[in-house]
């Protein structure tokens, strides 16, 4: 059941800027456990279902001929739609290329949540890749999945693979930089597993010389065609069903094995059709008590957001609406964007505990870069071009302060300012800020493996003597 509720916000402010925090703090204990055998018993019953896939480019399955038929989530779907006939499903895409867990925290409030989710599918591993922000990774994943399992919602963790990583199968360390600290963590959560290096047919029949690399990833080094996600499919549904045949009930341990993120708060630029003097009046909907970490709430602190004086430099804007693939569209993951675009610096600014801020907008060929101040000392410059040639994405920057291995934390100003173009040609496109704290349960990381640069990872057009 959801809520409705108006704000009014002051219209001398900022008439055009709606600012949605999204909280999500530790959730109580739910009525229903996190039981795959539940699921089953009310897939069998006939009772309405909703699946939740989450995850990057291989949830969405780029390469895929058509990834709403051939790709991994319509297999999947499909075979859950054949075993359950009197279900009524409602699946639904969260699959967005090319990112990780430390976006996906800030994600679940808008696209995963809302759903009101009875299972969820979980990738983000393959793009979680290791290197020295392996801890903050680790404890972004972790505390997605104890979010979900605090739900009562079974999870399906999926183990994919690159190309890259099945060309030598019994070579040291063969896998994601990741793949051990994972499973690790589906130990501790007793979640389902589908994992292509040990779930289906994949690697047998990769070591059998039944198939080769080139025959499952024929275009890219690291997304399959269709028959590659025919195999990670089958993994997935492996399993699903070892884990309803054993009766799995997910759990959230006590202590986080590696750690755990607070204070995580989303605060979205949205944009209206509808004139802005009846948008500075609009009905939120918010979820019931149930879900008490997904706080849906207003803050009126627009003085902090470079919007004094009605600056001219930033404006309201919808997003784009073209792409160069499909699960990069900026319009399905965020509701609008603000936008700079002057020859004067205009910093955009936000006060926030955290040690963990991020950006998350869309970029063109017109894109800036944008300097991140903390409490005035420069801590990262965020480039706009999302460094795929050609089209209009989304672009996710993320910058960890010192101190965040140790879960240092404090609030902070922090101040997002994008260089102008000489010719005022240039703008950056904000859709939103995002902040967190890092919590490690301890101050080592898991191994360290040389970091994937993902933007090298074309989601689908590069052939494969590109990546060789």
């Amino acid at each position: 059941m959801l809520d409705s509720f108006a704000v009014r916000r002051p219209l001398l402010l900022l008439p055009c800027f709606l600012f949605l925090a999204t909280s999500l703090a530790a959730a109580a204990e739910p009525p229903r456990a996190a039981s795959f055998a539940d699921f089953d018993r009310r897939a069998r019953a006939g009772e309405e279902l909703s699946v939740v896939f989450f995850g990057g480019s291989l949830t969405w399955s780029a390469n895929a001929s058509d990834p709403n038929r051939t790709g991994f989530r319509p297999l999947v779907a499909e075979h859950l739609r054949m075993k359950y006939p009197a279900a009524h499903f409602r699946f639904h895409d969260a699959g967005l290329g090319g990112t990780g867990s430390m976006l996906g925290i800030f994600r679940l409030g808008r696209d995963v949540f809302p759903h009101e989710p009875d299972l969820v599918f979980l990738d983000f591993a393959c793009n979680d890749e290791g290197g020295p922000t392996a801890l903050a990774q680790s404890c972004c994943y972790e505390s997605i999945l104890r979010r979900l399992v605090v739900r009562g919602v079974p999870v399906v963790q999926m183990f994919f693979t690159f190309g890259f990583w099945a060309r030598d199968l019994d070579a040291p360390g063969t896998g994601h930089p990741q793949l051990a600290a994972y499973r690790k963590l589906a130990d501790a959560y007793s979640t389902g597993v589908g994992d292509v290096y040990r779930d289906g047919p994949l690697f047998r029949d990769l070591r059998a010389g039944k198939v080769s690399p080139e025959n499952v990833w024929p275009f890219d080094e690291a997304h399959p065609g269709d028959l590659g996600y025919r195999y990670f499919a089958a993994a997935g549904i492996e399993g699903f069903e070892r884990a309803v045949a054993s009766n799995l009930v997910c759990r959230a341990p006590e202590r986080p094995v590696f750690g755990d993120v607070a204070d995580v708060t989303r605060r979205n630029f949205a944009w209206s059709e509808k004139p802005h003097a009846e948008f500075a009046e609009r009905v939120v909907r918010a979820r019931s008590p149930s879900a008490p970490d997904l706080d849906l709430s207003f803050v009126d602190n627009c003085e902090h957001l470079g919007f004094v004086n009605n600056s001219p430099a930033w404006t309201l804007q919808p997003t784009y609406r073209t792409s160069l693939w499909f699960d990069g569209l900026s319009s399905r993951w965020m509701d609008g964007v603000a936008v700079f675009a002057g020859t004067n610096r205009a910093p955009l600014e936000v006060r926030a505990k955290a040690n963990l801020v991020g950006v998350f907008g869309e970029a063109d060929e017109k894109a800036l870069v944008c300097e991140v101040r903390a409490d005035g000392e420069k801590l990262a410059d965020f480039r706009g071009n999302h460094g795929a040639g050609a089209g209009r994405l989304f672009i996710w920057r993320q910058a960890l302060l010192p101190g965040w291995e140790r879960g240092e934390t404090a609030e902070h100003s922090f101040a997002f300012d994008p260089f102008p173009s000489l010719d005022g040609a240039g703008e950056f496109h904000v859709g939103a800020i995002c902040t967190a704290t890092i919590l490690p349960a301890a101050a080592t990381a898991p191994p360290a493996a040389d970091a994937i640069d993902l933007e090298t990872i074309d989601h689908g057009r590069a052939r494969t003597a590109d990546y060789q």
